[in-house]
């Protein structure tokens, strides 16, 4: 197998904000912009729901930043931000948008590899880790973890995003069995590899959040949107009612969540 190169990740994933919205960049490519808008909710809003309505005198760690949706949504609820990414051009456009907005937050953007961060042990009280795993392969996905785990504090949260492997719309496809010419690597990682690795630091892991219907509108409602709603305004609506759904029974019905793509996990 061909070694893991961070150099081609980063000129991969700054080179695709140059060819679609940065939405669509960091997360499903090209894709209408009411299905990422959803799924941006969907992790935002999730993640919310668990936290305290204010994180002043917390610090928080976001490993795979991107364009800092989740780093600005811990930033907004008075959280000191650390936005840590492999791509210099994400974390460029995350503070141009902080500028920009004249947005009243307090984020670090830092450069730098999953696997090898540089900060000191115990120096978070919260870390994210959404939408990173997946495209890292075995040993740097292992390290990453590791490094998650060395930087937060020893009573603090590590909130991740993996797949359901069980997802019946998931496919053989996403299973790459090393990284692309042009560093795109993507893979399946779901709650039976981080159960192991939990197991193995003695950490605690609950489910917090799975997205049902967001699957559902993204491999079979989304394809066939023009014959079922007509409009990309109606398509909008109903995405925006299906997320509410979703949001408001979460985790409540295991035989609809099987469906899920993703679910949120909460390690402690």
């Amino acid at each position: 197998m061909a070694k893991y190169s961070s150099t081609k990740a980063s000129n991969f994933w700054s080179k695709r904000l140059e060819s679609t919205d940065p939405l669509s960049a960091v997360l499903t490519y090209n894709a209408p912009k009411a299905l990422n808008a959803a799924y941006d909710h969907w992790e935002k809003e999730s993640l919310k729901s668990v936290l305290p309505k204010s994180l002043k005198r917390k610090r928080a760690l976001d490993i795979g930043s991107g364009i800092g949706r989740i780093a600005l949504a811990l930033a907004q609820l008075g959280a000191a931000v650390t936005a840590v990414d492999i791509s210099g051009a994400m974390l460029k456009l995350l503070k141009k948008r902080i500028h920009k907005e004249k947005l009243a937050v307090s984020v670090n953007t830092v450069q730098s590899s999953s696997d090898n961060l540089p900060f000191g042990d115990d120096s978070f009280d919260i870390v994210t880790c959404f939408g990173l795993l997946e495209h890292l392969p075995e040993e740097v996905r292992r390290q990453t973890m590791f490094e998650a785990f060395r930087v937060m504090k020893p009573k603090g949260k590590f909130f991740v995003v993996v797949n359901n492997t069980d997802c019946v719309f998931l496919k053989e496809s996403y299973k790459m069995k090393e990284q692309r010419e042009d560093g795109y690597f993507v893979t399946l990682v779901g709650l039976d590899w981080l159960r192991k690795f939990c197991d193995l630091k003695q950490m605690e892991m609950r489910v917090i959040a799975a997205n049902p219907m967001y699957a559902l509108v993204h491999y079979y409602v989304s394809p066939n949107r023009k014959r079922f709603f007509g409009s990309e305004r109606n398509f909008e609506r109903f995405c925006t009612n299906a997320m509410k759904f979703q949001l408001s029974d979460s985790l409540s019905n295991p035989g609809l969540n099987r469906l899920a793509s993703h679910f949120m996990v909460q390690i402690t």
